[in-house]
């Protein structure tokens, strides 16, 4: 009986994707409902992973696929952040579950993931690769030993070497008031350094994965720079959209003011010859950041980051010196700092330095568990409540305080 009911899950799985291959007719793959489910890894069961596939179509037997890596391993989270791109520029996302921040071996699980994907879907040869905070950084470190044709980096970069290390295009969605800004400051305020394949978006988002049509014109350039024709979408005519889109984006940078947003956008399609060939972005780049708009602007981005670093040593010292009183009067101050600041540019470096605080909680907070420092632990803690009240992994920590405590009692 169990044989029987195998071969019949076979056969029902070969004829559901046999239009791929144009050999099945009447009930077609063109029929077929959206992809949304949990998958698993045929070597590695506990390696399970959400699969979103927008549309299927038996003509397609190439798709694109797009690996997302979210920092807490939650999948579904991190594919629904991309579904609208997914249903404009047709691509397979796949989130692991397993693959989060401080997990060792994500070099080995990405390959992993990518064979089982395309053992059992119409998978071509295009892997791009994204993913937010540590969940970038893995992509990023990923893609300088794999054939990856695209990477969608967000709230975190990389060295200037591994960026130059990486054979493909690299779009850093970065945050203006991110703590993790300064990796790409030095490229905002200096564009003749920005590596040849680095695209640089700038957002006001704080330390979260990009609002979703930011991610959805992401892929678009992704998809339609390289110039290249996919059997599973026609891209003339989405490529006419997208220039149109991006010079809207422009100008409406330049009507809010925002001289440095347009600029980045100008420069991203002026590297692509697809897109500058189609419409020229080149003369737009080099007027926006020889103006003397864009050049305050990286003045002033260039005094707060001084500033925001000078207070980051400060705070990291204090960490190791200060007591909770002077923590709670100085994160009173912070908060209101960002509340009531009316400089814009001095608002943002309020902002990361909080952000900053809040990553230096998280990372001694993760030494002292691994060392088993209750004392130093119950001290950095104190902090973390007040800097992130509502923190999942300040509220994991604390869990681990309370066991590592009820371990010394019984002892």
């Amino acid at each position: 009986m169990y044989k029987r009911i195998l071969i019949l899950l076979l056969f029902s799985q070969v004829l559901f994707w046999g239009g791929c291959s144009g050999k099945q007719s009447g009930n077609t793959l063109a029929k077929q409902a959206v992809i949304d489910r949990t998958d698993s890894c045929q070597l590695s069961p506990q390696h399970t992973y959400q699969i979103f596939i927008p549309a299927v179509d038996k003509s397609c037997t190439n798709w694109p696929v797009m690996i997302l890596i979210d920092p807490h391993g939650d999948g579904k989270y991190a594919i629904d952040q991309f579904k609208e791109a997914a249903k404009k520029y047709p691509v397979i996302l796949v989130a692991s579950n397993l693959i989060k921040n401080n997990y060792s071996g994500y070099i080995q699980s990405i390959d992993e993931l990518i064979a089982d994907v395309k053992s059992k879907y119409p998978v071509g040869n295009t892997i791009y690769i994204s993913g937010f905070s540590g969940g970038a950084r893995m992509a990023i470190d990923y893609a300088t030993n794999h054939r990856v044709n695209g990477i969608i980096a967000c709230g975190a970069l990389a060295q200037h070497e591994q960026i130059t290390a990486v054979r493909c295009p690299l779009m850093a969605i970065v945050g203006l008031d991110d703590f993790n800004f300064i990796e790409a400051a030095q490229y905002v305020v200096d564009p003749l350094s920005i590596p040849q394949n680095l695209l640089i978006e700038l957002t006001n988002a704080s330390h979260s994965w990009p609002e979703k049509g930011l991610l959805t014109r992401a892929m678009g350039y992704l998809q339609l720079s390289s110039g290249e024709s996919n059997t599973c979408f026609s891209t003339k005519s989405l490529v006419k959209a997208y220039l149109a889109e991006q010079k809207s984006c422009i100008d409406s940078f330049i009507r809010s003011k925002e001289a440095l947003k347009a600029a980045m956008i100008a420069r991203n399609m002026a590297i692509s010859k697809t897109f500058e060939k189609s419409s020229s972005f080149q003369p737009i780049y080099a007027k926006l950041i020889e103006g003397n708009e864009c050049i305050q602007q990286q003045e002033k981005l260039s005094v707060s980051l001084r500033f925001e670093n000078e207070v980051r040593q400060a705070y990291f010292k204090a960490l190791h010196q200060k007591d909770s009183l002077w923590w709670r009067n100085e994160i009173t101050s912070l908060n209101s700092k960002i509340e009531s600041e009316p400089n814009l540019y001095s608002q943002m470096a309020f902002r990361r330095i909080k952000g900053f605080l809040g990553i230096a909680c998280y990372s001694l907070s993760n030494q002292y568990v691994a060392g088993k420092d209750t004392e130093k632990l119950e001290q950095i803690l104190a902090v973390y409540r007040m800097v992130e009240p509502n923190n999942a992994d300040m509220l994991n920590f604390s869990a681990a305080l309370e066991k590592m405590k009820g371990s010394t009692k019984r002892k």
